[in-house]
């Protein structure tokens, strides 16, 4: 499938709206056992009615409003490193309205901080370091805390446990996922950059390795070139449509004819390249003779009458090689012979023995 290329905004848009998507699930959940984690601390303090109201009302909202916001903002991506400061901010707010309690206040710096370094790295870490601080001076401007209890209660180290549980599984897991979407992402980038995007056979560079890598094994190899006959016929009477068309249709007759360990590549333009490893002449013979006359049967694409010919040449490995390119001169010549011959025909490159006076030439 050939790789399709977006606007730069708009891709930068789409990388923003995926960022304020893996958020918002973490975030909501630690909303909820972060919470109960805070609220466990404010129930053993004399806490004001209106700090309630405003913890009961950030657990319910503030991650969908967060949600909200990122995807109405022009920039996604800046409307959740913002969100990510608010996080920072009213954490720090928390940390002054517990009185700086020491195990939910370690819980809330260690999860606030884990969140900003994965996103943003060191310089949005101490960005968020900086806005904690910030949101603590305002909460104990606004509370007056008093001095923080060192060793928790009951009640708060159990209400302590689903965050220090729940939440780093949380992220481990969507590490995990994104891992995977790296590495499939990896695999298409591999994919697309040895792959031909019309035929989705290999490109030339990716064979001509593969031929390079063989020509060092023990074992016989054989090479063929593949010329589809009068092809500029085609594109000059029925479009260059029809063409790729019939391109498309000559490669998939080439996978389902030949074994699956031939390695097939589109050579440029009309001609195709096979190698076939652990294969001798007269089998490679054989299984191309066979492809052209099921390529005489194959139904053609519309508006052709039937499937063009092809002529191919064929080069088998010999010890004496000492590059890639000679091998493939010998089958490039085999080719031409095909074509000055009549078309439509087979031909082997020459002997052994004729390739030796090549390389001393």
């Amino acid at each position: 499938m050939p790789n399709t290329l977006l606007d730069p905004l708009v891709e930068q848009r789409l990388r923003g709206l995926r960022l304020a998507r893996r958020i918002y699930p973490p975030r909501t959940l630690g909303l909820a056992a972060g919470g109960l984690c805070i609220g466990s601390a404010l129930l053993t303090l004399a806490t004001p009615g209106w700090v309630w109201m405003l913890w009961v009302l950030q657990i319910a909202t503030w991650s969908h409003v967060a949600y909200w916001r990122a995807k109405r903002h022009a920039s996604p991506y800046h409307a959740e490193r913002q969100n990510l400061g608010i996080d920072s901010l009213l954490g720090g707010f928390w940390l002054a309205a517990m009185h700086f309690n020491l195990l939910p206040t370690i819980i809330v710096l260690t999860m606030i901080s884990l969140n900003n370094i994965a996103v943003g790295g060191p310089r949005l870490l101490l960005r968020g370091v900086g806005l904690l601080a910030l949101g603590g001076l305002l909460g104990m401007w606004l509370i007056a805390p008093g001095a923080p209890p060192i060793i928790p209660t009951t009640g708060v180290l159990l209400c302590s446990l689903p965050m220090l549980i729940t939440y780093p599984l949380a992220i481990g897991y969507i590490t995990y996922l994104q891992a995977r979407q790296l590495s499939r992402q990896k695999r298409n980038l591999t994919d697309l950059s040895r792959t031909d995007g019309l035929t989705g056979l290999y490109n030339r560079r990716f064979w001509e390795a593969q031929i390079a890598a063989e020509l060092l094994a023990s074992s016989p190899a054989v090479i063929a070139l593949i010329d589809i006959d009068l092809f500029k016929h085609i594109n000059d009477e029925h479009g260059h449509g029809v063409g790729d068309e019939t391109l498309r249709e000559l490669a998939t007759l080439l996978r389902q004819s030949l074994p699956p360990h031939f390695l097939l590549g589109r050579y440029g333009g009309e001609e195709f390249g096979v190698l076939m490893p652990a294969t001798k002449l007269a089998q490679a013979e054989a299984a191309l003779h066979a492809f052209q006359q099921r390529l005489h049967r194959h139904a053609p694409p519309a508006p052709l009458a039937r499937m063009p010919t092809c002529s191919i040449g064929l080069a088998a490995k010999a010890p004496h090689m000492i590059s890639h390119e000679k091998w493939l001169l010998l089958a490039d010549q085999a080719l031409y012979a095909a074509k000055d011959a009549g078309r439509d025909r087979l031909e082997v490159a020459r002997s052994a023995a004729s390739q030796s006076l090549l390389d001393l030439g």
